[in-house]
């Protein structure tokens, strides 16, 4: 099968997944990446982490690796980005590839590879290593740790100068986004055993100020309206390198924790829903800088992310099409409320459960809109959580959230409405986690996929229904 048909989906989902995991597909790979190390090392086995496939444009996978020396011992973990193409594209940045892996190499951040990116016209494929990424030219200088301790310096954050900091890529998405952690020693004059922080990189330094700026609002006003949930305020800012530092935040996310005793999970839902109420109810500051956003953007969305199931699951697309149509029918049908602040990427992943409460995190996607958008998101969050860990008692863990988002007075009729709304949100995002979250390289993909989808449906059925 030549790369042509596979990304025009024309070979199916059997396709797409004999280039991700196709033994032929693997050898070329891993031969090629051989070539790109320096001499006395290998790569070891490859982990696959993610894939996605853009009908007749590209199907990128991500990995990481361990490089072994000549006795086998691993000695340095890579994270590589893979991508086939019709057309590969990285002419627009030919001139300034070879200089930003120049500044890698002078940087000591090449110590077992020879290359960090390779394009194989012939064969369709660009591969780039960390932390290689032509969009992200900053990438570079903040994985250098002497660059990295000379900004922690000058931003005023604590550190031992005599140990340079320890920097760990966590999320390598090369044009879409970078996730870091520093660990960094304390100083003589300040005991303990040093801190972690995280560094999110942003495409440009207005980007960076405005969540910046986002992140500190929500944080003061949580603290301000203590309830048991505290936000993971950013520790600094670097405007010029797009980057925002965050401390660690310790904690258990939510996700790990849902099959503990149904008690234990009712309070912190109670307490998950007041807190949303709080935010939702917040004052006009909350709301500056955010973007806008509404329920026919994210049906658009949607819409965008499904295309791959078009080609791969045509008669489960259909039914996504419908359902996307019945929900914006019924959206545009119902009592409408002035848009206000969303976290907009509410759900358990990003609320941490410690001994002494919960932590919200990542304030990045926080947006303009209808509130039902957070209560749809995290009912379908839940939803996801629940049936890939094969737990009962959904419906309960869902009420228990509302109850808390209710409160204990009387609701006027608004927020009934938004709850309705909610309602809507919950499949529409349901649909989207399906999407986005289900492996495409996994056997089940295209089982799991349908499956969930119908579960859409069905809700969708009960909530048109009642």
């Amino acid at each position: 099968m030549n790369n042509e048909y596979i990304l025009s989906g024309n070979a199916g989902l059997e396709g797409i997944q004999w280039v991700i995991n196709g033994q032929s597909s693997r050898r070329l790979l891993r031969r090629e990446v051989q070539s790109m190390l320096r001499q006395g090392y290998r790569a070891g086995p490859f982990h696959l982490t993610r894939a996605k496939f853009k009908p007749g444009r590209k199907l990128s996978a991500y990995f990481t690796f361990p490089v072994l020396d000549a006795v086998g011992q691993a000695r340095h973990s890579v994270h590589l980005a893979v991508t086939w193409q019709k057309t590969l594209d990285g002419t627009n940045h030919a001139d300034g590839r070879d200089q930003l892996q120049e500044e890698a190499n002078q940087s000591g951040l090449m110590p077992v590879q020879r290359e960090l990116w390779r394009d194989i016209p012939d064969q369709g494929i660009k591969l780039q290593i960390w932390p290689f990424d032509p969009e992200f030219p900053q990438l570079v200088r903040l994985g250098n740790p002497s660059y990295v301790a000379g900004m922690f310096a000058s931003l005023g954050i604590t550190h031992d100068p005599k140990q340079m900091p320890v920097i760990t890529p966590i999320r390598y998405r090369p044009g879409e986004r970078h996730v870091l952690r520093y660990e960094i020693g304390s100083p003589e004059a300040v005991p303990g055993r040093g801190q972690r922080l995280y560094a999110k990189l942003y495409a440009n330094a207005q980007d960076a100020a405005r969540a910046f700026g986002v992140a500190n609002r929500v944080v003061d006003w949580l603290v301000a309206n203590n309830q048991g949930l505290q936000g993971n305020r950013p520790e600094a800012m670097s405007q010029g390198d797009g980057v925002i530092f965050y401390p660690h935040a310790p904690g258990t996310p939510l996700s790990h924790q849902l099959h503990r005793s149904p008690r234990w999970l009712a309070a912190q839902l109670n307490v998950i829903g007041r807190v949303l109420a709080t935010l939702h109810n917040g004052p006009e500051s909350l709301q500056s800088d955010l973007k806008q956003n509404t329920f026919t953007r994210e049906v658009k969305v949607v819409k965008r992310a499904s295309e791959h199931i078009q080609v791969l699951l045509p008669e489960t697309h259909a039914k996504i099409l419908e359902i996307l149509d019945k929900l914006e029918q019924n959206y545009s049908s119902l009592p409408q409320e002035k848009p206000t602040f969303t976290h907009s990427d509410f759900k358990s992943d990003h609320l941490l459960s410690t001994p002494q409460g919960l932590t919200l995190i990542d304030f990045d996607t926080c947006t303009l809109t209808d509130p039902a958008l957070d209560i749809g998101k995290f009912l379908a969050d839940l939803e996801w959580w629940f049936t890939l860990q094969g737990i009962s008692g959904i419906e309960e863990a869902q009420s228990q959230l509302l109850k808390g988002y209710l409160g204990d007075g009387e609701p006027d009729h608004t927020v009934y409405e938004r709850l309705a709304r909610a309602r809507l949100f919950y499949i529409l995002i349901l649909m989207k986690i399906v999407i986005r979250r289900v492996p495409l390289y996994q056997k089940e993909w295209a089982a799991k996929t349908a499956w969930m989808i119908e579960r859409a449906a069905q809700a969708l059925h009960e909530t048109v229904e009642v």
